[in-house]
């Protein structure tokens, strides 16, 4: 009898997964299959055709039958979720855990805002990634006073280790630098431009077509020379550097360049800067040196 119970709950635990992941599939990329269902849990195609009857069931405004795409007007969530967690999902893949905060070991993210990121545009951005459509949006920008209506077309998530953003093009900028990384929480008043064929993706628009996204450069990181031996020997440790290294070669994307000088602490500047700074005498703290910024410089003229 206790083996029945056992594994009728098991059972109950696999359905109430199953259903969760349809539910978060829908809500983030607009549209759910038996594929992705034998997938992701390994069960036969009957199984999954189930799964998606159940949920159907559940929640006939949610999907439509055939199709099993999303219907915006009148989706309902069957489970509740916070726009941090849904990105580390489609980044990382579905984790049932996550959900109930369930872990191997005591874990606690420090610094955590609540309602930081609007969970309903965050839906509306990722599908409009999945989907190949653009969004209408308002966005804070701090290097920008532009906050007027913009026409963005999502194409990918990154997460820097603070803040989670998306890559887009941009059809509102007027410059030659289009293709852009935007921050989740500086986007508002999101509009999902689904159904008009002028908003759908060009050629032009994808990902393949961002050089900054493709080209990836190498940056080689000296241990900054303002830096005495234990913060050198402090830094050397944090970032997996041996007693003995004064240099840390990395490679990363161009259109990551910025955040990582920022993150890092890496001082980029050109020699007339840092002399006119020293004159000045003002003081910045960096991690490294940027040593290589002539080479970039050229990878980056040549494409």
């Amino acid at each position: 009898m206790h083996n029945e119970n056992i594994n009728r709950a098991s059972s109950t635990n696999e359905i109430n997964e199953r259903l969760a992941y349809v539910d978060f599939k829908l809500r983030f990329t607009g549209h759910i299959s038996r594929l992705d269902l034998k997938e992701t849990f390994g069960i036969a195609e009957a199984a999954a055709s189930r799964v998606l009857t159940e949920y159907g069931d559940l929640k006939a405004n949610n999907k439509t039958q055939k199709a099993n795409t999303i219907i915006r007007d009148s989706f309902s969530p069957l489970l509740s979720i916070d726009g941090e967690t849904a990105l580390g999902m489609l980044a990382n893949g579905f984790n049932k855990n996550k959900l109930t905060n369930n872990t191997v070991i005591p874990y606690e993210k420090i610094g955590a805002i609540p309602h930081q990121l609007d969970i309903a545009e965050v839906a509306m951005i990722t599908r409009a990634i999945e989907g190949g459509y653009a969004i209408k949006c308002n966005y804070f920008s701090q290097n920008s006073d532009k906050y007027g209506e913009r026409v963005l077309l999502p194409l990918a998530i990154m997460y820097d280790g603070t803040h989670w953003m998306y890559r887009a093009y941009d059809r509102s900028e007027e410059g030659s630098n289009r293709f852009k990384n935007f921050h989740f929480s500086r986007t508002c008043n999101v509009k999902e431009e689904f159904q008009a064929k002028e908003y759908k993706r060009l050629g032009t628009e994808e990902l393949q077509s961002d050089k900054a996204w493709n080209l990836r450069v190498p940056l080689v990181l000296k241990l900054h020379e303002s830096l005495d031996h234990k913060k050198k020997s402090e830094i050397q440790r944090d970032f997996g550097m041996h007693a003995e290294d004064e240099e840390l070669l990395i490679s990363e994307r161009q259109a990551f360049l910025w955040i990582l000088e920022k993150k890092w602490f890496i001082d980029s500047r050109s020699p007339e800067k840092r002399e006119l700074e020293k004159k000045q005498k003002i003081k910045r703290f960096y991690k490294f040196e940027l040593t290589n910024s002539d080479m970039i410089r050229m990878l980056i003229s040549q494409t």
